[in-house]
This record gives C-alpha cells, structure tokens and sequence, in this order.
C-alpha cells in the first residue's frame, strides 16, 4: 500500500537536503532527485549502522518498491528498528500498514500502541490517525472529547487530515460543543490545501446559512473543486446546484449526474436516471434510465427518500416498457 501524503512529506524534506550532503541527507537529496537506487546505496549503510532515519528511508522504499523489488516484510522490518529507536515516522509508518490490512494483519490495537508514541513526539499525522480511533472505537475505548483534543493539535500543526476532522467535530458536536465559525475555519483551511471532503462540508455548511448569509454565495464554489477533485457525493450536489442557476463550470446539471454516476454514487446515479427517464438535459433513454435506477437500487448507500422515488419511477418504466 502506497502512503502517498508520507512519501510526499518524504520528498519534500529529500528537496531540501542538499546543502548537507553527509549520510542520512545525502541519501534525502539522491531521493529528491528520484534517484531511488542510489538513495537506497546511500542509506543501506547507514541502517545497517543503526541510523533511525536511515532505517525509516530504506523501509520506505521498500514499501513502495522504489529502486529496490517492492518487499513489505524488508519494509515492516526496518521500520521496527527505526521505531524501537524512537523514529516518529517509522512509528506512524507501522501503524499505516497495519490499519490497512491490506499486505499485512489488520491489527487496530496495535496500530494504537505505535500512533500513540509517535503522537506524543508530536508526529502531526499521527495524532489526527490516532483522534480517528478514538472516534470510532476502534483498538481503543470511543472517547469523543481525547479525539478532538488530538484533531486540534494536528490541525495546528497544519496537518490537513487534522483540520479537516476538527472542522468535523465542531459541525457536528461529536466530542466538543458545536461551533459553526470555528467549523468554517478549520473546514477552509483543509479546503485550500484541496481537501476535497473538507471542501465538499464546507460548501454544506455555507448553503445551509449557518455559516451566515453573506457566505452562501461561496457554497457553489467550494462544491464545484470538490467536484472537479472526484468526490461522488459532491458531483451529485453540484448538479443539484446547476440545476437552481449555480454555475456549473461548463457542465449541466445532467452531466454533474452522470460524473456522479459513473463514479458510484448512489444518488447521482438516481438522479441522472430521472435525467434520462424525462429527457432533462439529455435525450430521452427510458432502457437506460431503468438500468442506473436498478444500479442505483442495489447500492445500500441510496436515501431513504431517493429510494422511494427510485422504485416509484423503476415501475413506471418497467409499465412503460
């Protein structure tokens, strides 16, 4: 499993590793330039000398199968030595690889013991994975509150995840009291760093007016880039905005409900059925209107209410037919 926001903080420290170029930062810069073999050269040494970070670089490449065959035992093995070291990284690395479950046990309870160490070295990352457990329950007692405590130090810290799920706590009033301007100040600072979940809530919470009046005008905006970053769900929203005169970017309502469509979303693919089913915005395909409503049916994400009007509109047409 590929840590794409981990590798990417990697290679921006590897950016700035060049005026130094001893040991572990000539191995960074080697890494900045993508030249993973040599920076593989570089700092197999220096792990195989107890160097921590060194250790966390070579289990990093290892994970990702750069410069070196993709090896996620090699990987876990060096990321133990850097984190039984103290390595933040390597701890918060662990923790990743076993929440995913994907190439190793899926293991919450241990996840939780190595977030939490990385945490308390002040790991950004990890305190905003560590505050989602919390919220969840999951390898650990559900404590609201100790999530938002973790969610505010990650969010100050800049960490968009942080942000983003304290602009959560704070819309919803799971942990901490309800909030709407300090919900629409953490939101938008997740949305500019192109959050797209976090762009996709804020733009709720503008519509609804909660935010205040004067901001309701920007709802479209935020919808539309959440959109356009490949949330389903916001590609559904904007075409219900296209459909009351917000500006769609070039694209119709109809068009908003097949991206949201094709993309699985339950809703979007009700919507651009009644599209298709009434001829809206595209030429009338009642055999095919009833082939997404059927799709649309089958996915247990659909409303409540959608899924009424969904089996409504999936007789007629089958009548019809």
């Amino acid at each position: 499993m590929k840590r794409i926001a981990a590798f990417a903080a990697i290679l921006f420290a590897a950016s700035h590793a060049h005026a130094d170029e001893t040991g572990i930062a000539k191995a960074m810069a080697h890494l900045g330039d993508g030249d993973y073999e040599l920076a593989f050269a570089v700092a197999a040494p220096l792990a195989t000398e107890g160097d921590a970070r060194a250790q966390h670089l070579i289990g990093v490449l290892n994970e990702n199968g750069l410069g070196v065959s993709r090896d996620i035992a090699k990987a876990l093995t060096y990321y133990e030595q850097a984190a039984l070291q103290g390595n933040a990284d390597a701890q918060f690395a662990i923790a990743e690889l076993v929440l995913g479950g994907i190439d190793v046990k899926r293991d919450f309870e241990k996840a939780a013991g190595w977030l939490k160490l990385a945490a308390m070295r002040g790991h950004a990352r990890a305190q905003a994975r560590l505050g989602m457990l919390f919220m969840d329950g999951l390898g650990l007692e559900r404590d609201p509150a100790r999530a938002a405590s973790l969610f505010e130090g990650a969010a100050i810290a800049g960490d968009v995840v942080g942000q983003f799920n304290l602009g959560l706590v704070f819309l919803n009033g799971d942990g901490i009291a309800v909030n709407d301007d300090k919900a629409a100040h953490w939101l938008s600072r997740a949305a500019e760093q192109g959050h797209a979940g976090a762009q996709f809530n804020l733009a709720l919470l503008y519509e609804s007016g909660r935010a205040g009046d004067e901001l309701k005008s920007k709802a479209a905006r935020w919808m539309r880039l959440a959109a356009q970053g490949g949330l389903p769900e916001a590609m559904t929203a904007m075409g219900l905005m296209v459909h009351k005169g917000a500006d769609g970017a070039g694209f119709s309502a109809a068009d908003w409900f097949e991206k949201a469509a094709q993309a699985g979303d339950a809703q979007g693919q009700f919507l651009y059925a009644v599209a298709l089913a009434e001829g809206d915005g595209r030429k009338k395909d009642e055999k095919l209107a009833l082939k997404w409503i059927e799709t649309a049916l089958g996915a247990d994400a659909l409303s409540p209410d959608a899924r009424k009007a969904a089996q409504g509109l999936a007789a007629r047409l089958s009548r019809a037919g």
